[in-house]
């Protein structure tokens, strides 16, 4: 391990400590190729950074602890450049998570991703055509379906990990989930799924057509937490958490500012996706956490939501003596399932 690797895990670890951010959601553009009903992100224009000035983002990023990065859009496989964008943030000790909805996703493309110590979230929310093409805009299955299995051959030598995941919404029916889990495995890749978010309607839209009650979605929800359970228990007890939040409980404090926080596609930091108005600067961070937090504390009362950079973070760490006491379990789990990160 590298001396500057070994001084970015020093810098997450004691970020953790201090509670201060160790996960940016980076919107690498605006631009996709999709229109999917559930997401107000994309835009027709997008003022992208130069990969130079990526570089030197991603620098900063590590000299203030961050140890991890979502290159999200959009569509990040937009950017030609998507693998020196991941090299910018390897080269700084942080690992990247490409979240794509894997219209673009090419075996080449592929290969270059699976030599790098970098995740990769193919998001796939239907195998039903119909219900595809109503849910991400566009009637794509048929290539996101190949472009998957023309890439099922680096299972096992992708040395991140890979995933396949669900945005849950009342059209998502339980037997298209175990097809999607199950198509999911057979080409490599392990499955998730999440609830569908409209809080503000910033990031994501309301659409009635989605919107779905708890009864709606708690069978899906159960299924998924009990073979997580079996197999990644850092999932089952998100699930759990999950399984909460659909059922309308108060949620505990959210992560934005505390764990993560965002990136606009010019390089100015935000809170969270839900606030890209507010501009931050990593020098006066904690001054500008302290004036910003009543705002944040009155939307997770208000609208609380379960975005990944929100929840997931400050959720396992309170959870951490739980996860201690199940640590041979987890360890086995991952021996024969393989990395959850």
């Amino acid at each position: 391990m590298s001396g500057k690797l070994l001084l970015a895990k020093g810098r997450v670890a004691m970020n953790v400590l201090r509670k201060r951010p160790i996960l940016t959601i980076f919107d690498v553009t605006k631009l996709c190729n999709e229109r999917c009903p559930m997401c107000n992100i994309w835009k027709e224009k997008s003022v992208d950074m130069t990969i130079e000035e990526i570089r030197s983002k991603a620098d900063e990023l590590h000299r203030f602890g961050v140890g991890y990065v979502f290159l999200q859009g959009g569509e990040p496989l937009i950017r030609k450049d998507i693998i020196e964008i991941v090299d910018a943030f390897l080269d700084n000790g942080i690992r990247p998570t490409i979240i794509t909805n894997g219209i673009l996703l090419t075996p080449q493309l592929a290969e270059e991703i699976a030599r790098r110590e970098c995740n990769l979230s193919v998001s796939i929310d239907s195998l039903v055509r119909e219900r595809f093409a109503l849910l991400r805009g566009k009637d794509s299955l048929d290539r996101v379906v190949s472009n998957v299995r023309a890439v099922a051959y680096l299972k096992g030598q992708h040395k991140g990990n890979w995933s396949i995941t669900t945005t849950v919404t009342k059209m998502t029916e339980l037997d298209d989930v175990k097809n999607l889990r199950k198509f999911a495995y057979e080409n490599g890749f392990m499955y998730a799924i999440r609830p569908y978010i409209h809080v503000n309607g910033t990031a994501g839209k309301e659409d009635e057509r989605l919107v779905y009650d708890y009864q709606n979605v708690i069978e899906i929800f159960n299924y998924i937490a009990g073979k997580a359970k079996e197999e990644n228990f850092f999932a089952y007890l998100i699930y759990q958490e999950h399984i909460r939040y659909i059922q309308g409980n108060s949620m505990p404090e959210c992560d934005a500012m505390n764990y993560s926080f965002l990136m606009k596609e010019t390089g100015h930091l935000s809170p969270c996706i839900e606030f890209p108005g507010i501009d931050l600067s990593l020098e006066n961070f904690s001054a500008q956490k302290q004036q910003y937090k009543p705002r944040l504390d009155a939307c997770n009362c208000s609208t609380p939501c379960f975005y990944n950079d929100a929840r997931e973070i400050g959720f396992l760490i309170r959870k951490k003596w739980i996860i201690l006491r199940h640590m041979p379990e987890l360890l086995r789990q991952m021996k024969r399932y393989g990395n959850f990160f």
